[in-house]
């Protein structure tokens, strides 16, 4: 029951958004912290291109934890939607002590021009490891 629980929270808690790669945020993801009584993860994923034609950078900042830091795992899979290229890159780190020591990943795929398709999945370990997925697009010129 504990298991359906936490894949019921953690899709509603997910996120998906659309932004432009000039700036913007592409999506956030949402859920269970895997101390369970802690603030719950969110992932919250900008991208921007800083003059890089046909390259897009994401980064996903998280939060903190109450208890002190537990490891996080960051897969990004990307499609560009009018190409059909497609890519995935996996980060890794710690989410830390308290509000502000979470966890930045940076990724720099290059996707070429168009419509490009995000699909981000946490995979967050301690007490409870929890699992969690997103998903956004991004403008790429």
């Amino acid at each position: 029951m504990a298991v359906a629980a936490t894949a019921l929270t953690a899709a509603v808690l997910s996120g998906a958004g659309t932004a432009a790669a000039d700036g913007g945020i592409v999506t956030t993801c949402r859920g269970m912290s895997p101390n369970i009584v802690d603030f719950p993860y969110s992932g919250q994923v900008v991208v921007g291109q800083y003059n890089s034609p046909g390259r897009a950078y994401f980064t996903m900042h998280s939060g903190g934890s109450i208890w002190g830091g537990y490891g996080t795992q960051v897969t990004l899979n990307w499609t560009n939607l009018n190409t059909g290229a497609s890519g995935s890159e996996t980060q890794s780190g710690t989410v830390g002590f308290v509000i502000g020591n979470g966890s930045t990943m940076h990724f720099g795929p290059h996707t070429g021009p168009g419509t490009v398709r995000t699909d981000f999945t946490v995979v967050n370990t301690g007490f409870v490891p929890q699992t969690i997925t997103c998903s956004g697009t991004a403008e790429v010129w």
